[in-house]
């Protein structure tokens, strides 16, 4: 017979609100430090390219984990079980393809943005749609992450949507303005220890509380439907769109990501511009994956120690949610002011992704723009103040959208994964693009421009028919969007490409796999 703990009232105390403001006052201090000695491009966006290869590596990880993924992995956990933990396990094989596949020719060049090597590969063109796109998109996707944690402190604190909207956004555009690159990354590592720390002590306590412990956690919730059941239904392996879950689905999810973040991800690929070297930058892709395997195998973890807790408590107890029962959980049964870390550390989280997506888009503005089209002849130090401006604008316009989101869409929270999908569907077409530029060398700008439009005309098509059946008996999963947008301009341009004539040698010299030696 379990005798069920006595369930806490949720909300946050006086001692947690004095952990987040000293967390926040920390964040702004640190800004200000690295403030200095950022004078010209090379220093305010990449930190001088002399940052330490293991800070990279964290600050890789934390600026890619924001509250999206704190909310919706052990959301999804929660409610559905842990198949989709098998993309982690295959994302670090693809980690390493890609980042040999592309990070070399960006170093080649001493370029700033990937969108730089695709006027060396194909055209002005090509850099500029390459380049808009992905403003686009990333914009969006943190206007997502802004919102995911506003509604976590909405249900744990109380607070209103938009007090957490703005205090998150105006604090990391203030700190990401002051010290740039080195900010940035300094402040990520520090975020990524509160967020370790804010973790384990989650883990300690679900121990504690679940009978049997962690082994308590993960027989119960294997019992009960949260293993991975997909593995038993046939449909799991099948090619239907309308299957929710299956496994091509999951590994084209986990190789798809990974060819963003490696080929056309400024957030991933400015981290790695940073370090002084290729040889650096691998050093660091290896730190991030040692960092970010375990880091999501906790998250799902704690989807299932969520899930067994709650599955023993009244029906009264139980949260809303599954994107909402960790946070529900941290409120109600941690002791003041461990809430208020907890929090902290999910401040760290959406403010990493804020302050890495905002310096990012800044830099792409500025150099692949303004600097490309509107002012060439920009000194060091009229582009640093451009790029400061840049960082006030975006982060400006991340909040904005952000609180559009939260006007028109209030049962984003049941969703989170499925929107943070959508857009990373919209960014699926960029890493052809880039494929197309290092292994063709037939392929020209006009052919990589109609693959481009065809990707995303088809992407939208997909987005299209998703909402359009979601209500319906027979949906199509949120998951058969991105394989849409990707597979289109890859067939699309190495079609166009194989009916051209290869390009003279010269052309290409350091541009594609087959001349890399070249350079």
């Amino acid at each position: 017979m379990i005798n069920y703990l006595i369930f806490a009232e949720a909300g946050i105390h006086t001692a947690d609100y004095v952990t987040i403001v000293l967390y926040l006052l920390g964040v702004l201090a640190l800004g200000a430090w690295f403030s200095r000695g950022t004078h010209d491009t090379e220093s305010y966006i990449l930190g001088g390219r002399s940052l330490p290869w293991w800070v990279i590596g964290v600050s890789y990880v934390v600026s890619l984990v924001s509250t999206v993924s704190i909310v919706s992995v052990p959301g999804h956990a929660y409610e559905h079980g842990v198949t989709l933990a098998l993309s982690s396990l295959i994302g670090p094989f693809a980690a390493v393809g890609t980042f040999y596949l592309f990070i070399r020719f960006y170093f080649r060049g001493r370029m700033f943005t990937p969108f730089a090597y695709l006027e060396s590969r194909f055209d002005f063109r090509v850099r500029a749609l390459g380049a808009g796109l992905y403003l686009m998109a990333r914009l969006g996707y943190l206007a997502i992450v802004l919102y995911s944690a506003a509604k976590v402190f909405e249900s744990v604190s109380h607070w209103p949507l938009l007090w957490t909207i703005l205090i998150v956004g105006i604090i990391g555009i203030l700190y990401t303005v002051m010290g740039g690159m080195r900010a940035v990354v300094w402040t990520d590592f520090v975020q990524f220890v509160v967020l370790a720390l804010g973790m384990a002590v989650i883990v300690a306590k679900t121990a504690s509380v679940v009978p049997g412990g962690v082994g308590g956690v993960l027989s119960y919730a294997f019992e009960n439907g949260r293993g991975m059941p997909e593995l038993n239904d046939p449909s799991f392996f099948s090619f239907d769109p309308h299957v929710k879950t299956t496994l091509w689905f999951i590994i084209f999810f986990s190789i798809s990501q990974q060819f963003f973040y490696n080929s056309s991800d400024q957030i991933a690929i400015q981290r790695l511009l940073s370090t002084s070297s290729f040889a650096q930058a691998k050093r660091s892709l290896f730190t991030s994956i040692a960092v970010d395997l375990p880091m999501m195998m906790v998250l799902w973890y704690l989807g299932l120690a969520m899930f067994s807790f709650y599955s023993l408590q009244p029906p009264g107890n139980q949260p809303d949610s599954g994107d909402m029962a960790l946070f529900h959980f941290v409120a109600a049964q941690l002791p003041s002011p461990l809430p208020g870390l907890i929090l902290s550390a999910m401040l760290a989280a959406v403010m990493s992704t804020l302050d890495s997506g905002i310096n990012s888009l800044a830099t792409v503005i500025t150099k692949d723009f303004y600097l490309r089209f509107f002012r060439i002849s920009a000194s060091e130090s009229e582009q640093v103040r451009f790029s400061r401006w840049m960082t006030l604008v975006v982060g400006l316009f991340a909040i904005s959208m952000a609180l559009v989101i939260s006007r028109i869409s209030a049962s984003i929270q049941d969703t989170v994964m499925e929107a943070a999908a959508i857009w990373m569907a919209l960014m699926n077409v960029l890493p052809p693009i880039f494929l197309l530029g290092v292994t063709s060398r037939r392929a020209t700008g006009t052919h990589a421009l109609l693959a481009a439009i065809s990707g995303w005309t088809a992407t939208g098509a997909m987005i299209v028919w998703y909402f359009v059946t979601k209500g319906t008996d027979h949906p199509v999963s949120w998951m058969a969007i991105g394989p849409v947008g990707f597979f289109v301009p890859l067939c699309i341009g190495f079609l166009l490409a194989s009916l051209s004539k290869p390009l003279p040698a010269d052309r290409l010299t350091g541009l594609t796999l087959w001349n890399r030696k070249a350079n």
